[in-house]
Formats: structure tokens, C-alpha cells, sequence
């Protein structure tokens, strides 16, 4: 069994409306000025726990101040939105947004990767993780979160989207190891 205390980054340092997935974007404010919101996180976070944070800096520099020697895994990164990246939303268009959201979890943007692709890198850190610890603190991307929830609720991908998250926000769960080792639903 293993609690993650799930936190996804603070804004980025991006344009609304623009499809950012994998970009290494930088937080719009300095983690510095954020003291507040930090302060915050840290009244929630149970003390001395391991720290994971996807390697991109809008994670990375959080994790950071959450404890110095945090461990980056790549399989924490956001969904890859593949030629989507760095593309307004409008200039992708609402064909092809519709046909993702109809199927959030199957659809792959050209030459990205499904939301299914991205559960199975996440599951397989779980798998791992879940074997040196028995609570862990990471911190990440929404589409990660939304892996993760997905699974530990054995939602099939039509319902993914009705998982949300703001930046910042914290959610908590419990998997127990027969959830870990179970296969995602399709």
C-alpha cells in the first residue's frame, strides 16, 4: 500500500489558451514570491516524506523548496501533445479537440502520446515506487494526477475528462497493492 500526496505545479509561464503539455516551461511567478500559497502546501504535507517531482521546471522548482533533495522521474512529465505542443487551442482547432475530449484517454495528438501511454509510464513508477515506500509526496501535471485518479477508481477513459484540478491544488490517495498491480481499465 502507498499514499501519494499529489500536487499539481503553480501557473507556467505561458499564454492562456495555449496547449503546453511536455514544454519545460519555467512558473509565471518565482516560487519565491509565493511564499503564501508554499506555506500553505506545506501546513497539508505530512513531514519528512520523499519527495518525486516530474523534471520539468514549473514541477521541479516547487519540489525544490518542498525538500532540497527530490528525486526527478521522467515518467512524471505531463501528457506529450507531440506537434499540439506550444499551439493555441483555437489553432488546433475544435475537430480535433472534440476528438480528444470524446475520447481523452485513446486519442493520440500527431505524434504524441495517448493518455492510456501516459497511465502505463505512470503505473510503472507507482509499481516501483510503491515497492521502497509506503507515502510519498510528488509533484507533477494535471494529465499525471488524472492518470493516477483514473486508475485508483477504475475509470475507463470516456470519464477521464470529468477529472479536474487547479494549479497548486492537493489531493490525496490511497492505493492498496492489489490496485497497484491491477490492469488499467480501457
Amino acid at each position: 500500500m502507498i499514499k501519494l500526496w499529489l500536487i499539481r505545479h503553480l501557473p507556467p509561464d505561458v499564454p492562456a489558451g495555449v496547449c503546453y503539455g511536455q514544454t519545460d516551461l519555467s512558473l509565471q511567478t518565482p516560487v519565491s514570491l509565493q511564499s503564501e500559497t508554499v506555506a500553505a502546501l506545506r501546513q497539508q504535507l505530512p513531514a519528512s516524506l520523499p519527495v518525486f517531482s516530474s523534471p520539468l521546471l514549473r514541477c521541479a522548482q516547487l519540489a525544490a523548496v518542498i525538500d532540497p533533495q527530490h528525486a526527478l522521474d521522467i515518467r512524471l512529465q505531463e501528457l506529450n501533445f507531440g506537434d499540439w505542443e506550444m499551439q493555441s487551442w483555437d489553432d488546433i482547432g475544435p475537430g480535433a479537440l472534440d476528438a480528444w475530449a470524446n475520447d481523452l484517454a485513446g486519442f493520440r495528438p500527431p505524434n504524441g502520446e495517448t493518455g492510456y501511454e501516459l497511465q502505463q509510464r505512470v503505473l510503472d513508477w507507482l509499481k516501483e515506487v510503491s515497492a521502497e515506500c509506503t507515502e510519498a509526496i510528488v509533484v507533477t501535471h494535471a494529465g499525471v494526477i488524472r492518470a493516477l485518479q483514473a486508475h485508483h477508481q477504475a475509470l475507463p477513459g470516456a470519464q477521464w475528462l470529468t477529472l479536474r484540478y487547479n494549479y497548486g491544488q492537493l489531493i490525496c490517495l490511497d492505493f492498496a497493492d492489489e490496485q497497484i498491480q491491477a490492469a488499467p481499465v480501457q
